[in-house]
């Protein structure tokens, strides 16, 4: 059997919408409280270790607060106006959810700069280890996401 998987680029505009619903912002919010517990955790247990990045648990709580309003926002000024591939609206905000997308990434590359690219030095702990993988995982999802809204859905609606 042929099996012929359609290029995201080219999914149907109510599938995307759900894939980015269902599929990214879902899981966004559902890992952020946990790798802000995990932040919180390591520098308080390794506070004395050296390669601990300070202030890694407020950064974490600064994308967790950045990207929470953001996917409210965009859920319901832009997302909404767009199921069913209705015609543009001239006052949807995709200008400012883009910013906005642009402030979400300035925000992962200093968690990407605190954390060396999010490699756990020799020394850390299981919880360390985790908290990096999870951190990078959360990064290229997000960034997988800012694509398809930005480059593959956005571009449908704008004038």
């Amino acid at each position: 059997m042929n099996y012929q998987q359609t290029p995201i680029e080219e999914l149907d505009t109510d599938v995307l919408l759900e894939l980015i619903l269902l599929g990214y912002d879902a899981g966004h919010l559902a890992k952020l409280p946990e790798l802000h517990r995990l932040a919180r955790k390591i520098e308080a247990v390794h506070r004395a270790n050296p390669d601990v990045p300070k202030g890694i648990t407020l950064a974490i709580k600064k994308l967790e607060h950045r990207l929470t309003d953001h996917i409210e926002r965009e859920n319901a000024y832009v997302l909404k106006r767009m199921e069913h591939d209705q015609p543009p609206n001239p006052d949807t905000p995709i200008a400012q959810m883009n910013e906005e997308h642009s402030l979400i990434k300035k925000q992962l590359n200093k968690l990407r700069q605190m954390t060396r690219n999010y490699r756990a030095p020799e020394s850390a702990c299981r919880s360390w280890q985790r908290f990096y993988r999870e951190l990078k995982a959360l990064d290229f999802r997000l960034s997988e996401q800012i694509y398809l809204e930005r480059d593959v859905l956005f571009p449908r609606f704008q004038f």
